[in-house]
């Protein structure tokens, strides 16, 4: 199996130490793009728009027994630049990869210090067109406007004042009963991302929040999905004069289908050039929590929309402590027209 691998190296020696090892996404090369971090001297950093190929073992930090452990092919190399590629692994189980020093033991673990990986040579793969990607659903699923009543989910969407009808039918979002794969997404709801009718990704929302010493993540995103080339919502949004730019999913829902979300609080160079080219003749609006206009990558994206849109932008920052998706509809779009409206900006909630 080795030969036929894209790390032949790292392959045999995850092999060796773990004995089963799943490969996923075989073939494929990792796609690489280089976002600036402000924390770090707006230094060029590495990150991958779509994984490639990657090989799933046993958690040797945690309790893990279904091989949540991945480890990408181009784990530990370096660039041109000297970037390691040392976060191309995940624990998705307990995250017990988060520091460099847990990562410098997990190679010090699977290579015995009989070999330096940056060395390993890596083959070229199959370059993925991302436009092209399709996943399916994580297992066994039911549309949440198809539940009970006193489903947990259904009461957990309801005291979130989501019409669970209206989150079913025009979001096409789920219940994950089961599923053989992604232990994480069994027992949340499945929110579907879609690129022009495709599902290229989802994410899985606790029910409620992660509770405990170490408690799982309360999104967990499909591996694979290609993130900071989506934006949530965005087919929708586009058929509006006023396009709103929001962080997550439920922050759509909340606000409405000119909403689209940046599936976090950045926006990448790819999302901003695809947001612009639709709006660009219209009105944009920030949207993001309050507390995130500080940072100085929130700042520099307003700098660069503030004269970018032929009907105006207007960056609103909604009462503190509050967020998006715990707001009422009808507050929203009335607080934040008439914030545009002190900014000089004119919007409209109509479609084109």
């Amino acid at each position: 199996m080795s030969e036929n691998t894209l790390n032949p190296k790292l392959y045999r020696l995850l092999k060796r130490r773990f004995n089963q090892v799943k490969v996923s996404n075989a073939g494929e090369a990792a796609q690489i793009t280089y976002r600036r971090n402000v924390h770090h001297n707006n230094r060029e950093e590495p990150e991958a728009v779509h994984p490639g190929e990657y090989y799933q073992v046993n958690c040797p930090y945690c309790a893990d027994t279904r091989q949540r452990l991945y480890v990408n092919h181009m784990f530990g190399q370096v660039d041109d630049e000297g970037n390691g590629f040392w976060h191309l692994a995940h624990c998705f189980n307990e995250n017990c990869l988060s520091t460099r020093g847990r990562v410098s033991e997990f190679v010090e673990d699977i290579t015995e210090l009989e070999c330096d990986i940056q060395k390993f040579k890596v083959m070229p793969g199959k370059e993925i067109d991302i436009s092209k990607i399709e996943v399916t659903w994580p297992g066994a699923v039911q549309r949440v406007d198809k539940l009970p009543r006193d489903h947990n989910a259904v009461q957990y969407l309801i005291s979130r004042n989501f019409d669970p009808g209206r989150i079913g039918r025009y979001y096409n979002v789920h219940y994950c009963i089961d599923s053989n794969r992604y232990w994480l997404a069994v027992n949340r709801i499945i929110i579907p991302i879609y690129n022009d009718k495709r599902m290229i990704g989802w994410q899985a929302r606790s029910i409620g929040e992660p509770r405990g010493e170490n408690p799982p993540p309360k999104y967990y995103t499909c591996p694979g999905t290609p993130r900071r080339a989506l934006i949530y919502n965005f087919r929708n949004a586009r058929k509006y004069k006023t396009g709103v730019v929001v962080e997550g999913a439920t922050d759509v829902w909340s606000f409405g289908p000119m909403a689209c979300s940046t599936l976090g609080a950045t926006m990448t160079d790819h999302q901003q050039r695809t947001f612009l080219a639709a709006f660009r003749q219209h009105s944009a609006i920030l949207l993001y929590d309050p507390e995130e206009y500080e940072k100085p990558s929130v700042q520099k994206l307003i700098a660069a929309f503030s004269s970018a849109f032929a009907g105006g932008f207007a960056a609103v920052k909604l009462p503190l402590g509050t967020d998006p998706g715990s707001l009422d509809r009808t507050f929203q779009r009335t607080y934040v027209k008439e914030q545009a409206a002190k900014q000089g900006v004119k919007i409209s909630w109509g479609r084109r």
